[in-house]
C-alpha cells in the first residue's frame, strides 16, 4: 500500500469516526435528558448544534473523562460513557499518528 493510499484510508476512517462520535454524543445527551435531567441541566443542557458552546462542550468532555456517570447508577449510561472514552482515546491516537506520519514522510522524500 502506498503512503498516499494509506493517507486516504486513514482520512476516511477518521471522518467515519467523527460521524460515529456525533451519533454517540446524541445517544448520551438523549439518555441524560430523559433519565437524569438534573445532571443534564448542570451540564448546560448540551446538544450537538443548537445550544453548543464551550461551556457545555467542556462539561460533556469532563463528564466522560472524570467518569461522572458512576454516580448516576445507570448501567447503560456507564457502558456508553466508558465506550465513548475508549473511542475518544483511539480517535486521538489515530489522529496524532496520522499527522506524525505525515510530518515524518514530508521530511524524507521518496527514493
Amino acid at each position: 500500500m502506498s503512503s498516499a493510499t494509506a493517507g486516504v484510508t486513514v482520512s476516511v476512517i477518521l471522518v467515519g469516526m467523527v460521524a460515529a462520535w456525533f451519533i454517540l454524543m446524541k445517544m448520551l445527551f438523549n439518555r441524560l435528558e430523559r433519565l437524569h435531567p438534573v445532571k443534564y441541566e448542570k451540564m448546560g443542557r448540551p446538544t450537538l448544534f443548537l445550544r453548543n458552546n464551550i461551556s457545555s462542550s467542556w462539561a460533556s468532555l469532563k463528564f466522560l473523562l472524570v467518569r461522572e456517570h458512576r454516580h448516576l447508577n445507570d448501567n447503560y449510561l456507564s457502558k456508553l460513557s466508558d465506550s465513548m472514552l475508549v473511542f475518544f482515546v483511539v480517535y486521538l491516537f489515530l489522529l496524532f499518528s496520522f499527522f506524525l506520519a505525515g510530518q515524518v514522510a514530508s521530511q524524507y522524500p521518496p527514493i
